[in-house]
């Protein structure tokens, strides 16, 4: 699995700016997070992380953003 995040992680770039609530930005949002490792489990990925039933498309953008944010500050998860 690492492998593939890693290889996935040379074709998507890391958001540079605060994700919208556009379809353009929640793609660009799902494809960035399958390229970054999920909190707590080794074989998964942040997507997997974020994406369950009963979240709303705001709610992961909110979290994808918080996560950019901690990333930038340089706090990890």
């Amino acid at each position: 699995m690492y492998l593939i995040r890693l290889i996935r992680g040379f074709f998507v770039k890391r958001p540079n700016r605060e994700l919208t609530w556009t379809v353009k930005d929640f793609n660009w949002a799902k494809n960035w997070a399958k390229t970054q490792p999920h909190p707590k489990l080794k074989n998964k990925t942040l997507w997997d992380y974020l994406n369950q039933p009963w979240k709303d498309s705001v709610d992961i953008l909110h979290e994808v953003n918080m996560s950019l944010k901690l990333k930038d500050d340089g706090v990890s998860k």
